[in-house]
C-alpha cells in the first residue's frame, strides 16, 4: 500500500512545494494532495517518476519512512533551557 507520508517527507526534504512537484510530473496540486493524505494512490507511471525524481527505488513509497516514526529521538526530560535577563 502507498504510504503518502513518505513522499510528504522526501517532497519536503528536497525542497519541493505540492503545486512545484505537480507540476514536474505533469499532474495538479491536488494529485499530490491526495496521494500524501492517502485519498489516492498513484499508478505505476508516476509512482516510476516520482522515483526517479528523488532517487530512490519504488519500495521507499510503500513502507514506512524513518521520518514518520513518531517516538522522539530525544528524551525531552533532558533537554533543558536558560533564559537570561540582561
Amino acid at each position: 500500500m502507498f504510504v503518502g507520508e513518505s513522499l510528504k517527507n522526501i517532497r519536503i526534504l528536497f525542497g519541493y512545494s505540492q503545486k512545484s512537484l505537480a507540476e514536474l510530473v505533469g499532474l495538479e496540486e491536488r494529485d499530490i494532495w491526495q496521494y500524501e493524505n492517502g485519498y489516492k494512490t498513484p499508478n505505476f507511471n508516476t509512482v516510476n517518476f516520482l522515483k526517479a525524481v528523488f532517487h530512490v527505488k519504488s519500495n521507499y513509497f510503500y513502507s514506512e519512512d524513518i521520518v514518520s516514526d513518531k517516538k522522539p529521538l530525544v528524551d525531552v526530560s533532558y533537554i533543558s533551557f536558560r533564559f537570561y535577563d540582561d
